[in-house]
């Protein structure tokens, strides 16, 4: 089986669940990648991805012959998802104004940063990580999206969809990393949400998806990745496919404000999301033909389970003016 991919976004309880992962798989079973001068990063990935020869596929062959339960570290999903596919891909989201201020205390603790929180906030760099370490991929594709803040329930759906048993453990919590974000004036607490607007949509759609998937988890349903792409005057696509090892099509059916338009199997060729190694070769894309007019409410449901995607009906968009 490939390892799970962690996409450790910082400050997020990480560290935590790294330190847990080790717990439950052994330190030698998971492989590192912390950057090239950090002493964490593993001598295999040192080896395949900072070396004269910089080679992926080498790294991916490597470690399954290492018997890796587990690759991640401080890096861009784009990194590893296509070797490991973004079913075995996980990460952890948290609110995005405490997460920059917990981020703003670590520097400020280990790298001795010396300028004003809002000299940090106000960096580029330092703004929307979380967008920026998921981009180029659906939240809804991911094998697993957990919570800072739901973090013991996060694990708990983690262990159950991949069979681990990674312990709860509270690592790395530093003390008063919320105080500069307290003491912000209600300017600059507006500044720091506006820097961060991408973040904010993104945690939102995250806990409203976390919430969903919880609560088929509770009801002992099956949970399908499934995502509404595309709403036009014309037909309504997407994609859909079990959470589980099934091979089977998930069913969808297509609502049009507030009533059922019709239904069809996710069973169409999807070249563009085969870089993530989706089930079924990719075969996992639906489309159904409409007349849709703007304002109309589109919504999708997985028929077997009554899951609504997206959470709240979309509405068709006016034509782009010429």
């Amino acid at each position: 089986m490939l390892p799970l991919f962690f996409v450790h976004i910082p400050k997020t309880a990480g560290t935590s669940f790294r330190l847990g992962a080790e717990a439950a798989f052994g330190a030698e079973a998971i492989a590192y990648d912390y950057g090239a001068e950090s002493e964490v990063t593993s001598a295999l990935v040192k080896a395949h991805l900072y070396g004269d020869l910089r080679d992926l596929w080498g790294f991916g062959r490597a470690s399954a012959a290492a018997g890796h339960a587990m690759v991640g570290g401080h890096v861009n999903a784009d990194r590893f998802v296509s070797l490991f596919g973004v079913g075995r891909t996980l990460t952890f989201l948290r609110e995005p104004l405490p997460r920059i201020a917990s981020d703003y205390a670590h520097f400020v603790r280990h790298y001795d940063y010396k300028g004003s929180f809002r000299d940090f906030y106000a960096r580029p760099v330092m703004q929307n990580r979380q967008s920026r370490f998921l981009q180029g991929l659906d939240l809804e594709a991911l094998g697993l999206l957990g919570l800072t803040e739901r973090y013991g329930e996060s694990l708990e759906l983690l262990n159950a969809h991949f069979g681990t048993a990674v312990p709860l453990r509270q690592d790395n919590r530093g003390t008063g990393s919320l105080e500069a974000l307290d003491a912000l004036s209600a300017e600059e607490r507006a500044e720091l949400t506006q820097l961060n607007r991408r973040d904010i949509a993104l945690y939102e759609r995250a806990a409203a998806l976390f919430e969903a998937r919880l609560e088929s988890f509770r009801a002992g349903r099956p949970w399908a990745h499934a995502r509404l792409v595309e709403t036009n005057a014309k037909r309504v696509a997407g994609w859909a496919w079990w959470a589980d090892a099934r091979d089977a099509p998930v069913a969808v059916e297509v609502w049009i404000n507030g009533k059922q338009a019709g239904h069809c199997p996710a069973v169409e060729l999807r070249a563009s999301l085969c870089r993530l190694r989706p089930p079924r070769g990719g075969y996992v894309g639906f489309h159904l033909p409409a007349k849709l007019t703007p304002g109309d409410r589109v919504q999708c449901r997985v028929a077997e389970t009554g899951q609504w995607f997206p959470q709240k009906p979309r509405r068709v968009p006016a034509p782009e003016a010429c």
